[in-house]
């Protein structure tokens, strides 16, 4: 398992508010996690009444609809948190320091920017379903927007998880570069 990066000295607040925000998004995959476990009970208690005794559950579709979008949108910010979600770097490892460090600026502007506008248009969306006080289908109602307050919660945390791990990543790279610098100054 591994740990959110240690914080530089030279980058205090954003270090301290993203260990905050890293012991948060590890809340947030444990709840993913027991999430996962509930509804594997559930769809194997709906099989056997479904199947068994021909008595299925009204209510397993709706939760496992909004359960299975919890899992997914709860692990999110932790894998940012822990630079852990899919990578690929088949051309990234053979490029120059520059070209590396232009590379991280253009995945950290796409990848926030992509979560911090979706998850505005998901509340956006909540908001309006909340307004709207619209239902799922079926004899076990829940408010549509359970669903898409999730996908608020889980694209804006991980648009803060993102910014906050990468000016904490900048500021320990600059650190280390200036280090050695300031070692040469003393000598």
């Amino acid at each position: 398992m591994a740990a959110a990066p240690a914080p530089a000295p030279g980058s205090a607040p954003a270090a301290r508010w993203f260990a905050a925000l890293s012991r948060l998004t590890s809340v947030c995959r444990w709840v993913a996690a027991v999430v996962t476990l509930v509804l594997m009970l559930i769809t194997g208690f709906d099989v056997i009444m479904r199947y068994a005794l021909a008595r299925p559950l009204e209510w397993s579709i709706t939760l496992s609809m909004v359960g299975l979008i919890a899992i997914v949108i709860l692990a999110v910010p932790d894998l940012e948190a822990r630079d852990e979600h899919i990578g690929m770097d088949l051309f990234y490892r053979n490029f120059s320091p520059r070209r590396k460090a232009l590379a991280d600026w253009i995945t950290f502007a796409a990848t926030f920017g992509f979560c911090l506008v979706a998850g505005i248009a998901a509340a956006r969306t909540t908001l309006h379903f909340a307004q709207a006080n619209l239902l799922t289908a079926g004899t076990f109602n829940i408010p549509i927007w359970v669903g898409y307050a999730l996908v608020t919660v889980g694209l804006l945390l991980t648009a803060l998880t993102t910014l906050l791990r990468f000016v904490v990543r900048r500021s320990q790279k600059n650190e280390t570069q200036q280090a050695p610098t300031q070692k040469t100054r003393e000598a």
